[in-house]
């Protein structure tokens, strides 16, 4: 009953009796009746020719002896009375196509269809395999034949047979089949395709949803692809099992495989194990003999670096001794150049007696004039009083002329006694006031002296806050940049150190960097003592400083770079005791190369801190009257450096140098502190000032006071002169008898006028002179101040060459340590150098005996490949496996090789299996997934034709109705709604 599946066509009964429609039992029994169908054109039937059942043949199949059911292109009915054979026909073709028997709900298996009492059956279906869509045609041709044996005995219950339109056979696979099969879509289990009796009457017979929802799936085969998806999953599931197990007995097999390879492998080696003991023996010998030569080849190798040890200590004792032979020349010449600025001042004093002398000449000439002036004044005072006198004389002469009574004597006497106690109290008020001069002098003279001193700390005070302001200048500016208290370019050269390739270790610096106070308070002393050497940098070898020299350059970088060794040696015995706070105990250094340096140059673990310099005195002497132990030098907070080794109990002020952050110190205090010093400087210069101020106030009132007491003494002495004249008048004219001769005194009187012009314009002469002189005196003093000038700075070049020879003399100080340093450890390794030798002499000894023994085994020297030890132990475990081997030796070689190769040929195929499974499976998994979801699809697919078919149908009869899916609980319910419903 198969048709046409694609195209909708009219039938027509048509009854062919020449069409041989069966034969033997077929032809009595049933019928076939042909509906052709027709068109406009009449029939075409290559229009759908693939896939059209044009025979079926039967041989003992069922009731049949034998029958031939010839079917036309369209729909065909087969009629027949009951047991007739009709169901056998379509039963034929559904095992003829590959179909079980089960799916015929005839039998249980295939033997039951075969004609009782016949050895076999035999059914053949002839298909038409015709058009473009030709199930290949250049092989079958137009047509293909499917022939299916039964047996009743034997192997197998049945066989194919693909014949061509030809006869020939082209395949006997069920696979090919299946293949035509699927190619011309026909399913022989889908009851769409082929309704049997049994399935339509259970269709007809059973309404209930679940099972209508199984028919849906019967028939679109969605039940069938399920139930091979499912035995996909099964078989998914048995093989994971069937792994699951092979890997449970796969290491067993391994482990057996293995030991029977070891044991082939064993019994191979069993042969040369004794020829190996034996060669063995001899390279074990032998490696004694060059293990104790390589015993005397290490100690001659630890020699060799113990001579070039010593011989670097020579050599750096050497470059010390060198460095100290320089600084003492250095020293030398700058002690050298100091005298030679000293002796430059005997010419400064030479050229200072000149003017010197010229100014004592000067001063001696002025007080001559100033004597001589004295001398004009009196001489002047003289004359004038002359005059006068000779004018009170002329008129005295003429008054005594008129009175010359004795009444005017007694007056004359009481006016000259009284004149005589005027000047006796004038001379003691001059001696007065020539006292107070002297006392003013001399205060002026000191108030001179102060005034210069006040100015001289004016002068100090007003430098010290221009480099107060300096420095805390230069600390602001290290609040944002904290490297620039190293110096211009620090910065910079570290950026571009850190992407430039290093020979030895990146360079270390600046030192400072890694230096931490640990107190405050000896902040500014320990800044002054490694000072420069904050600044500095560290490289590993010379190629690295050149390097970081060029850097240096590039960025104006001024620090020192030093050459150092990384060797972290051993200070602690150098140290003082711990009573004492030595500049390493004072910082926290995160750099050991750092402090070693710090060590090797500053000999900072040796040097002390004290409060104050007296306590720095007592503690220089408490070694019995010496330096305590392990100590070079004594600091103060206050500045001072209280002996050194190398300048013995000597102390001496340190120029401390600006605070700084350079020691890691908070910036913040030290900004703090800088701040309040120059305020106190800048109290100290107003303090100075105003005692400058007080001092020039004081000397000035001295020199009023002076110019004072001296127009006292002028005018006293004036007085004196004009009382003493005047008492030579009254005694002239008390002891005068005669009368006195008015011409004489008049003649007398213009003389001494004429002298007293004279005197007068001699005094303006000397006037001049001392003026001339002051000015003179004036030009020398200010050639002498010059003088002086330069004779100090003389003296301070004098006085820093000085202090640069003392720093060179500690620099050497520094060197005589080292050298004391590498002695001691010169020493140390002569000692370590003498006992090598000893033990290369024992080594030399037992190589010797360990060279005769191993010629005793075997004469020529053996290859050693392995040490001593390593070959005891092989020898050993050679010797066991001997034993071993000897002990479970019950089977022959080529016995445990073949079971050894059983094994492995066992274990690799298990092996291969395995593989092949998991890949297997994977794909399974993978395709099972992918054929799931398209089954899904398709199920929803299917039931949304089905539907849409079933509208329609209902439609064309008048009716409407819908079908109801629920694939999860598997139902399908038809609602339809005819017209006894409206």
């Amino acid at each position: 009953m198969v048709g046409d599946k694609r195209a909708r066509v009219e039938q027509s009964q048509d009854d062919d009796d020449g069409d041989d429609g069966g034969s033997g039992t077929l032809g009595a029994k049933t019928g076939v009746t042909r509906l052709r169908g027709r068109n406009a054109g009449g029939d075409v039937p290559g229009a759908h020719a693939i896939g059209i059942i044009e025979r079926v043949e039967l041989v003992d199949f069922m009731c049949h002896e034998r029958a031939d059911v010839r079917l036309c292109p369209k729909v065909n009915f087969i009629t027949g009375q009951n047991g007739s054979g009709k169901s056998a026909i379509l039963t034929a073709l559904i095992i003829a196509l590959g179909g079980k028997a089960t799916a015929t709900n005839r039998a249980p298996n295939l033997r039951e269809f075969i004609r009782e009492g016949r050895p076999r059956a035999i059914v053949r279906v002839e298909l038409r395999n015709l058009g473009p869509d030709a199930y290949r045609p250049d092989l079958f041709g137009s047509s293909i034949t499917i022939e299916r044996q039964i047996n009743a005995t034997g192997g197998a219950p049945s066989q194919y047979k693909i014949r061509s339109s030809s006869g020939d056979i082209v395949s006997r696979k069920k696979e090919d089949v299946v293949a035509i099969t699927d190619h011309m879509a026909i399913q022989v289990d889908n009851p769409i395709n082929i309704l049997s009796q049994d399935a339509a009457r259970e269709f007809l017979a059973s309404t209930s949803p679940d099972k209508m929802y199984h028919f849906f799936l019967k028939g679109t085969q969605l039940f069938q692809l399920r139930e091979d998806l499912e035995a996909v999953r099964q078989a998914i599931t048995h093989a994971e099992s069937s792994i699951a197990r092979k890997r449970e007995v796969l290491p067993e097999m391994k482990a057996e495989k293995q030991r029977w390879e070891q044991r082939y492998g064993d019994m191979r080696q069993a042969r040369d194990l004794e020829t190996r003991v034996q060669a063995l023996g001899r390279e074990l010998a032998w490696a004694f003999v060059e293990e104790a030569e390589a015993a005397v080849g290490g100690v001659e190798a630890d020699i060799a670096v113990q001579e070039k040890k010593l011989s670097k200590i020579d050599g750096k004792v050497a470059t010390e001794t060198a460095a100290i032979d320089a600084i003492t020349k250095e020293a030398a010449q700058l002690e050298e150049q100091a005298a030679a600025k000293l002796a430059g001042l005997e010419p400064l004093g030479s050229e200072r007696r000149g003017p010197l002398e010229r100014m004592d000449a000067i001063k001696a000439t002025l007080r001559s004039l100033k004597q001589t002036e004295a001398e004009i004044n009196a001489e002047a005072r003289s004359t004038r009083e002359r005059v006068e006198s000779l004018r009170r004389d002329i008129e005295t002469e003429r008054a005594r002329l008129v009175d010359s009574d004795t009444a005017g004597k007694e007056r004359l006497k009481a006016k000259v006694q009284e004149l005589d106690g005027v000047v006796a109290d004038q001379e003691a008020e001059i001696s007065t006031l020539q006292a107070q001069q002297k006392n003013l002098e001399s205060r002026s003279l000191e108030l001179n002296r102060a005034r210069d001193q006040r100015k001289a700390e004016v002068d100090r005070a007003r430098a010290h806050v221009e480099r107060a302001s300096a420095g805390l200048g230069d600390m602001m500016r290290q609040t944002s940049d904290q490297l620039s208290a190293f110096g211009r370019g620090v910065r910079e050269a570290l950026e571009m150190a850190k992407r430039e390739k290093w020979h030895s270790m990146a360079p270390i610096g600046p030192i400072g960097k890694h230096i931490k106070l640990r107190d405050p308070r000896w902040s500014r002393v320990i800044e002054t003592t490694l000072d420069k050497v904050l600044n500095a940098f560290l490289v590993g070898s010379h190629a690295d400083r050149a390097a970081l020299d060029a850097i240096f350059r590039r960025c104006g970088c001024q620090s020192r770079i030093i050459v150092c060794s990384q060797e972290l040696f051993d200070y602690s015995q150098g140290e003082p005791s711990s009573e004492y706070m030595t500049i390493l105990r004072a910082v926290d250094i995160d750099n050991e190369v750092v402090k070693r340096q710090l060590i090797n140059i500053n000999r900072v673990e040796q040097i002390i801190l004290v409060e104050h310099r007296a306590m720095g005195d007592k503690v220089m002497v408490s070694n019995n009257g010496g330096f305590p132990r392990n100590v070079t030098a004594c600091l103060s907070a206050d500045g001072y450096n209280v002996g050194a080794r190398g300048g013995g109990l000597s102390t001496q002020a340190v120029n401390l140098v600006r605070p700084s952050s350079r020691l890691g110190e908070d910036i913040s205090q030290a900004i703090a502190r800088e701040k309040q010093l120059l305020a106190d400087q800048r109290r100290a210069v107003d303090e100075a000032q105003r005692a400058l101020d007080e001092a020039s106030r004081e000397i000035d009132g001295l020199w009023r006071e002076h110019k004072r007491s001296a127009a006292a003494e002028k005018r006293c002495r004036e007085r004196i002169n004009a009382t003493g004249a005047e008492i030579e008048q009254a005694r002239e004219r008390l002891h005068s008898d005669e009368p006195a001769k008015i011409a004489a005194l008049e003649g007398e009187l213009d003389a001494f006028s004429a002298q007293l012009e004279s005197i007068q314009t001699q005094f303006r002469d000397h006037v001049g002179q001392q003026e001339a002189a002051a000015d003179e005196l004036q030009r020398i003093e200010t050639e002498l101040g010059l003088i002086d000038q330069r004779a100090a700075a003389i003296r301070d070049q004098a006085a820093k060459l000085r202090q640069a020879a003392d720093r060179k003399s500690g620099e050497s100080q520094t060197h005589t340590s080292h050298i004391e340093y590498w002695q001691s450890k010169r020493a140390t390794l002569e000692e370590k150098a003498r006992g090598l030798l000893a033990s290369k002499l024992e080594a030399e000894a037992k190589a010797r005996e360990a060279e005769a023994c191993a010629r005793e085994v075997h004469a020529e020297r053996v290859a050693v490949e392995h040490s001593s030890r390593r070959l005891d132990r092989m020898v050993s475990e050679c010797k066991v496996r001997l034993e071993e081997i000897e002990r479970s030796n019950s089977m022959s070689l080529a016995e445990v090789a073949e079971r050894a190769q059983s094994y492995i040929t066992a274990y690799d195929k298990a092996a291969a299996e395995l593989r092949s499974i998991e890949a297997l499976v994977s794909v399974l998994k993978t395709a099972h997934r992918q054929r799931l979801k398209m089954w899904t699809e398709f199920r929803d697919s299917m039931a949304m034709r089905t539907k849409m078919h079933f509208s329609d149908n209902l439609a064309q009869r008048g009716y409407t109705g819908n079908l109801e899916f629920d694939h999860t609980q598997c139902t399908l319910v038809p609602k339809v709604k005819t017209d006894q419903d409206l």
